[in-house]
């Protein structure tokens, strides 16, 4: 499945490496690849995104034995508390699944006042979904509201 995922160039600097780990680096990824991770989260073992011409239902070629379920059960755990006491307030009370979720805003552009990028990545059930906005406020404020949309339509569509 021809995507980009993204990239992890060597940082240059101790300082560029500190910023990479806070998300403000030069380390970028596709929303597909972060979707791809909360789907991993989501079942437990590493999800290998397939391209479908129709409905049918395919067996997952990445389903297998795993040995991530405890870090899967604890990642969960701490992306539920994202959406119960954090920045994913806003998809507290969804109708289906409970939803786990991660927020992310991250500065870029070479002058101050530097715009930000809105993330927002979501797991319902067996539903994982990535929303990048290129200029935003911040993951939750502008993210946030695409991500609530498009899953209570999802659920509606799929319940109704």
């Amino acid at each position: 499945f021809p995507a980009y995922f993204g990239e992890v160039p060597k940082p240059q600097s101790q300082t560029q490496a500190a910023a990479d780990l806070i998300g403000q680096g030069q380390i970028s990824a596709s929303p597909m690849a972060i979707a791809v991770v909360m789907a991993s989260i989501i079942k437990g073992h590493t999800v290998v995104p397939q391209l479908i011409e129709d409905q049918t239902p395919v067996k997952d070629p990445s389903a297998g034995p795993t040995k991530a379920l405890t870090e899967s059960a604890q990642l969960s755990q701490m992306l539920r508390a994202v959406v119960t006491q954090g920045s994913g307030a806003g998809l507290r009370g969804l109708p289906g699944p409970e939803v786990i979720a991660k927020t992310g805003t991250a500065q870029y552009g070479d002058h101050a006042p530097y715009p930000t990028h809105a993330w927002m990545v979501a797991g319902q059930g067996d539903l994982a979904v990535a929303v990048f906005v290129g200029t935003g406020e911040s993951g939750s404020q502008t993210a946030g509201p695409l991500l609530k949309r498009f899953l209570t339509t999802a659920h509606n569509q799929v319940s109704g």
